[in-house]
């Protein structure tokens, strides 16, 4: 079809969606937005609508889709979910006043990282935009700069990376945000795609790089926040920060043009130190956020910490859980907060009441700044701001700290409530549009437009009686339809009576509609202030809307304030239900827990119940504990668990455990699990071995480490060599001495113990009786000196007959083996190899290394059948050496 061919309306069209080529764009049409062409297509495929066409009758008829514009929200958020964009192009006049074609423009750009709608947006979680700029060129060790913004409460950061760990410590900062769309400048690097791929959920928008020329940043972020200098805000010498914040609002004002920005009022500088490192990888490993695996989605300390009642508590205690405190005065003070309300149960109890009442300052305030607020919106800010007094007198009676400042800082809201209140009606209909918005007494010319309709209502009501009284006709009736307006209907049987000035409208099979001059006029009156009911409707609620908007500076504030009040009374109440103590919190580097618990795992329905253990570790002599037992005993839940106890006692809760007090710590590292990196070419062991150096090159004596079974991925030699140095490396105080929990099934790393000060052996109790065998999970002194993986292999469900074989192999196997093992042992402490070494036996190496529990019975039976058939077709091995 030539462009001569089309319609205006679709010339129209077109030149509108050239400017918007990726995104799907919805046309309003009347009460539709419609699509067309590949558009049509794609939206037809992803939201399972029917797809048609226009001008059917044409040899090249256009494709055609279409969702009614009042439910349009639902279908946008389909194709958001489906990784598309949206451009939303309305009618901006009024179809029965334009002259020709309606003139239609696109109001806004729905991308991910752009939301303010709450029905596209998850109450509970954050929904960042970030930008992200690194230094010219493409040098060994870059910097980056970047600046994420949550549009949807006005939350926005900048920060920087430097140094040889810049580009690792840039991810663990984008695993914490999980931003849902990002800008960069286009050729961010060669292989950004493989750095930034962990973003699973992340939707890139690559721009030109002018849009990162620092010059126009800071012009635009000075004006956006009505300051002459940006060091107001500590942003002094952070140019690649502010380069990226400047994109940041550019993408905005781009996606968004139609939108204001009042509620951006703060740029917020976060650096490193401030908060205790977690990287992506312990992250993911402590379940902090989501579980590792599919079964229970509750399973995560943020399921069992998180009995806040508004979103904007969740969000936030989201934050304290990824971002705990290194500062000991800081954390006391949340834990006193904490202790107040673990003591004050009446209080605690009205206040997360009145806190129940509240919903989402921090979005709504965005919704009113952005100006897509609707009338439901601002009864919702009415019914929080009426909640806020109850509150602010229970919070009152408190003396903590942190609880004072947040009674200092408190702001009833009461004139944006009383002004709510009288403007608009309680049973408000959500959308504007739908009329009934105002209350009477707001306005007086939207008063006496009432008045008038209103009057002309019963008029007509009159008319009707005094049109039956004259013409004799009973059944007369008057009526109003959206085709016809009002109208006289009289049944066929009742025509010979119609006067002579009735003017005929309409004939239908059993009667006749008219009108007459006296209804017409009276028509013309009440349609006209109808029409200009909802026009002054509409303009009423905006300048309510725009009024409000003055005041985001204060809905920011009670938004956070409200957003901590109820972070600690959920942690106040996640203690008292699940007797957890408030932890000591100290500056040396004692850490001393007495019958700590897994919050997560405690909470699990165990045969039993669950077991609590103790921990000591410090900077002397319990640097490094060496944990031996069996599989499936319970060491990798002691490691989690010492590391959740360390960061609820950091981001100020109160801690599963008897007792406990906590040397600070300023990053965890964890290296537990195995698991094939194979979308980037990395084994197990490559996974390993790379997380692993991590921690030896980014730990310092001031961090905990969990290791869980290094060197498992390999052969029993390479691996004890590795783990043997690692833990070596670890222990020593001129290298590193943090604080480490090693978890191994290499039995010959209990001599370390005697080799090297500040190392101490543990292992998992283990009961014996005939041949059963019972995991106490007790952790006590000591080193293990099985794995019982032939037990474990039985409970996996392993036939009996290769159970039975296996203890006969093993047993020939440790026969041989003891006095090679100590010698292997003693020979890696000493200075140099001793030549005379006997080398194991193959076989031997193999059956240690085999990690049963994780292999089906089928796989281990034919291990097994190989191993016995290379033993029996060997010659016997020679005598040891002397």
């Amino acid at each position: 079809m030539t462009e001569t061919d089309l319609t205006p309306l679709m010339r129209q069209y077109r030149e509108i969606k050239q400017a918007y080529q990726d995104a799907i764009l919805f046309f309003r049409v009347g009460d539709f937005y419609e699509m067309f062409y590949e558009d049509a297509e794609e939206a037809s495929r992803l939201l399972s609508i029917a797809l048609t066409s226009r001008d059917k009758f044409r040899a090249d008829p256009v494709p055609l889709c279409g969702v009614p514009y009042h439910a349009a929200t639902g279908y946008i958020a389909k194709l958001l979910k489906a990784g598309r964009t949206v451009a939303l192009c309305d009618q901006v006049e009024d179809p029965k006043l334009a002259k020709g074609l309606v003139r239609r423009e696109v109001m806004r750009l729905y991308t991910p990282g752009t939301l303010v709608d709450t029905e596209l947006l998850p109450p509970t979680e954050p929904n960042f935009l970030v930008a992200i700029v690194r230094t010219a060129g493409h040098s060994q060790d870059p910097a980056f700069g970047l600046a994420s913004l949550d549009v949807s409460t006005g939350e926005f950061w900048v920060q920087e990376f430097h140094g040889n760990r810049a580009q690792a410590d840039l991810q663990d900062e984008l695993a914490r945000l999980d931003p849902r769309e990002v800008v960069c400048p286009t050729g961010l690097g060669p292989d950004a795609r493989g750095w930034l791929g962990h973003l699973r959920r992340t939707r890139f928008s690559a721009q030109d790089p002018s849009w990162f020329a620092l010059p126009h940043a800071e012009r635009s972020l000075r004006e956006q926040f009505r300051v002459t200098s940006l060091e107001g805000f500590g942003c002094r010498g952070l140019t690649l920060s502010l380069q990226a914040a400047g994109a940041v609002l550019r993408y905005l004002r781009e996606t968004q043009p139609t939108a204001s920005l009042a509620h951006l009022r703060r740029l917020q500088v976060r650096r490193p130190g401030d908060a205790m490192h977690l990287d992506s990888v312990t992250v993911r490993n402590l379940e902090l956020i989501r579980p590792l695996g599919d079964e229970r989605t509750d399973a995560t300390l943020l399921a069992v910490l998180d009995r806040t009642v508004s979103p904007m508590g969740s969000r936030l205690l989201r934050e304290w859980i990824v971002r705990p405190l290194v500062q000991a005065g800081e954390i006391r003070a949340r834990q006193d907060a904490v202790s107040a309300l673990v003591r004050d149960l009446e209080a605690r109890t009205a206040i997360r009441q009145g806190l129940k009442q509240v919903q989402d300052i921090a979005r709504l305030n965005a919704r009113i700044a952005v100006g897509v607020a609707g009338p439901r919106d601002l009864l919702a800010l009415k019914a929080s701001a009426a909640a806020l007094p109850g509150i602010r007198s229970r919070l009152q009676g408190f003396h903590a700290g942190l609880l004072h400042e947040l009674a200092r800082s408190w702001d009833d809201l009461t004139d944006l409530r009383d002004v709510i209140e009288r403007a608009i009606l309680p049973d408000a209909p959500v959308s504007l549009r739908d009329g009934g918005v105002i209350r009477d007494g707001w306005d007086a010319r939207l008063d006496e437009l009432r008045a008038v309709c209103l009057d002309g209502k019963g008029w007509i009501a009159r008319l009707e009686a005094q049109e039956r009284e004259r013409t004799g006709i009973d059944s007369l009736k008057v009526r109003f339809n959206q085709v016809f307006g009002y109208y006289i209907e009289v049944t066929k049987a009742n025509l010979a009576r119609v006067p002579p000035h009735y003017v005929r409208k309409q004939t239908l099979a059993n009667a006749e509609r008219f009108m007459t001059p006296d209804l017409k006029q009276l028509e013309e009156r009440v349609t006209g202030a109808e029409l200009k009911i909802n026009a002054l409707e509409l303009e009423l609620f905006d300048q309510l809307r725009s009024r409000l908007a003055e005041d985001t500076s204060r809905l920011d504030v009670m938004g956070r304030v409200v957003a901590t009040l109820d972070v600690l009374a959920a942690l106040a109440d996640v203690a008292a239900g699940n007797k957890y103590v408030p932890p000591e919190i100290e500056e040396g580097g004692a850490i001393s827990i007495t019958d700590g618990r897994h919050p997560v795992i405690e909470r699990m329905d165990l045969p039993g119940g669950f077991i609590p253990n103790d921990t000591r570790l410090d900077l002397l002599d319990n640097r490094l504990l060496l944990i031996t037992g069996p599989n499936m005993a319970g060491k990798s839940t002691y490691l989690r668990q010492v590391a959740l106890i360390v960061l609820m006692s950091q981001m100020g809760s109160f801690v599963p455990a008897r007792a406990a007090r906590i040397g600070l710590v300023d990053r965890i590292f964890t290296r537990v699990g195995a698991s094939d990196n194979l979308a980037g070419g990395q084994s197990t062991f490559m996974v390993e071995m790379t997380e692993t150096a991590q921690i030896l090159n980014c730990a310092t004596a001031r961090s905990l480490i969990l290791l869980d079974e290094i060197g498992r991925g390999t052969s029993t030699f390479d691996g004890l060599s590795i783990a043997w140095a690692v833990a070596e490396h670890i222990q020593d105080r001129g290298r590193l001495g943090a604080r480490t929990l090693f978890a191994t099934h290499y039995h010959e790393m209990t001599e370390l113990a005697s080799l090297r000060e500040g190392i101490k052996n543990y292992t998992v109790a283990v009961r014996e009786r005939d041949e059963e065998v019972l995991f106490l999970r007790k952790i006590v002194p000591g080193g293990a000196d099985r794995s019982y993986g032939i037990h474990v292999a039985r409970l996996a469900g392993l036939p009996a007959p290769v159970i039975t074989r296996a203890r006969e192999v093993l047993a020939q196997l440790e026969a041989g083996s003891s006095a090679e093992s100590q010698a292997r042992v003693r020979a890696a402490a000493a200075p140099s190899p001793d030549p005379l070494l006997p080398a194991p036996h193959p076989v031997i190496e193999e059956v240690r290394q085999m990690d049963l529990f994780s292999m089906t019975p089928l796989e281990a039976l034919n291990r097994l059948a190989d191993l016995q058939r290379r033993l029996e077709a060997e010659p016997p091995s020679p005598a040891p050496h002397a």
